[in-house]
């Protein structure tokens, strides 16, 4: 009965093996004929947020060496300038988060059928004859969710992108959840390449030195990333066997989203109105009537205790002006550069349609100023029906100054906050793919030239694989030897 029990497990996992290979040889041959046979490569990338699904689409040459691409976003647009075609999955005209989705096929298809037209759209519109590889990567949204109900949704979308003939879509990998350490590092490389700090040409001659420093406030999490001597930092390894040593660190809950559920009881974060009150939810997804009464001090106390930040309160004296010494975040000062993203954008970006003082580069003292100025005025009830996202305009503004300044010791330090630059969308999508197109070609093209050790994940298919095999069947054989 044991050697039964020993073949039949020896047989599946031979099974398993060849299985593994048959893939691994049909994608190594797709890419090769890819890399061999077209000069451009195109690739889309889905950022499923908490709040919405933003649909990335680049090109680059293709390439059969592992080295940085040489990417271009693409994004069309019109002669007034606008974007041709819009870049979030939309329903019925609002953005709705994957999350979101019913999970049944059908639902998911329909979902991922107005991201695939858009893309169908602008590949039209380039004159593009080509299939592109098709990557998935989820952030704080799902990670918030159990690892049952992530795999749940994760499944569905796999099964989805397996069906469609318009893409590759060559291993269940690439549609997955990234942790807030990823999308830390990613930020930080999407940066860096949009600001040539790291450039295709040849990664050898980039000094890590010079590379800027760089703060993602999201929907349910903030991330920080920049070099460091901590001995806590990550690695990221980049191609031509350059490994560096970035501190990237997640705070999940820290997102503009969880700061108004965790902050919606208290009126001292609001806009005062002239007379109108507005429904939010609770971190208890309790509903409650939110009048504003906005109070700097009281607000600013409540958002420390939100961080955690015991032993240090401001006073209506003025007489505290920073609270960063009692933080227990890693803190950022002496960077050269600080580029800030998402939530810090759009702060800066509603403060400069009030004042024409703010520049897309500010301390954080003077942002601080401005935010009192802001908050401290009436919110009418027209402005609030013109932009129902206006009466958290004031909160979100205080939760970025106070995590930027107490939370991350910057008040008197400059901070670059732009939606674009070179083209490219200020955010961790550009990474993710940089990263993910070096993986892929690592695993199936140039493995020889190539660090195998990925961030936060091992590669979907390596050499490793047969060992791994060899060694279960040689591990199973002596059990059975002992029984």
């Amino acid at each position: 009965m044991n050697n039964l029990i020993f073949l039949i497990i020896v047989f599946l996992n031979i099974q398993i093996f060849a299985c593994k290979s048959q893939s691994f040889e049909k994608n190594q041959r797709i890419l090769r004929e890819l890399s061999q046979g077209q000069d451009t490569c195109l690739y889309v990338l889905l950022d499923a947020g908490s709040s919405s699904t933003k649909i990335r689409l680049y090109s680059s040459v293709c390439r059969q060496t592992s080295q940085i691409p040489q990417l271009k976003a693409l994004t069309p647009l019109g002669q007034d300038g606008k974007a041709l075609f819009a870049d979030k999955i939309q329903i019925s005209g609002k953005n709705v988060a994957l999350t979101a989705v019913n999970l049944q096929e059908a639902d998911f298809t329909n979902y991922f059928n107005v991201a695939f037209q858009i893309i169908s759209d602008m590949k039209q519109f380039y004159k593009f004859d080509i299939q592109p590889f098709l990557f998935l990567r989820a952030t704080a949204g799902l990670r918030l969710l159990t690892q049952d109900q992530q795999e749940s949704i994760l499944n569905l979308v796999r099964v989805v992108f397996r069906k469609q003939s318009s893409f590759y879509f060559l291993d269940d990998s690439w549609a997955r959840v990234i942790t807030g350490e990823e999308e830390g590092l990613f930020l930080w490389l999407s940066v860096n390449y949009a600001y040539q700090n790291i450039k295709h040409q040849s990664i050898q001659q980039f000094d890590i030195q010079n590379t800027a420093a760089v703060i993602d406030i999201g929907g349910a999490s903030a991330q920080i990333a920049f070099h460091s001597s901590s001995t806590n930092n990550k690695l990221l390894d980049l191609p031509e066997k350059t490994r560096v040593q970035i501190y990237s660190h997640t705070i999940l809950g820290y997102g503009n989203d969880q700061s108004i559920l965790g902050m919606a009881n208290y009126a001292s974060c609001f806009q005062k109105t002239d007379g109108f009150t507005v429904k939010l939810n609770n971190q208890n997804n309790v509903q409650v009537d939110v009048n504003g009464n906005y109070d700097f001090v009281q607000c600013t106390n409540t958002m420390l205790n939100f961080m955690g930040i015991t032993g240090c309160q401001y006073k209506q004296d003025g007489s505290v002006q920073n609270c960063s010494s009692f933080s227990q975040i890693q803190q950022l000062t002496g960077q050269k550069q600080i580029i800030g993203a998402s939530s810090i954008y759009f702060s800066k970006l509603s403060l400069s349609q009030k004042f024409q003082s703010i520049n897309d580069t500010f301390t954080l003292k003077d942002f601080r100023q401005l935010v009192q100025q802001f908050c401290s005025m009436t919110l009418t009830n027209a402005d609030y029906q013109a932009d129902q996202r206006s009466f958290t305009n004031c909160i979100q503004m205080m939760w970025v100054s106070t995590f930027l300044i107490d939370g991350l010791g910057l008040l008197n330090n400059s901070v670059t906050s732009i939606q674009q630059y070179n083209s490219f969308s200020v955010d961790w999508s550009l990474g993710s793919l940089i990263f993910d197109i070096n993986t892929m070609q690592c695993d199936y093209l140039d493995v020889n030239q190539c660090n195998i050790i990925q961030v936060g994940q091992t590669n979907t298919y390596n050499h490793s694989i047969i060992i791994n095999s060899l060694f279960s069947i040689i591990i199973l054989f002596l059990i059975n030897l002992l029984i």
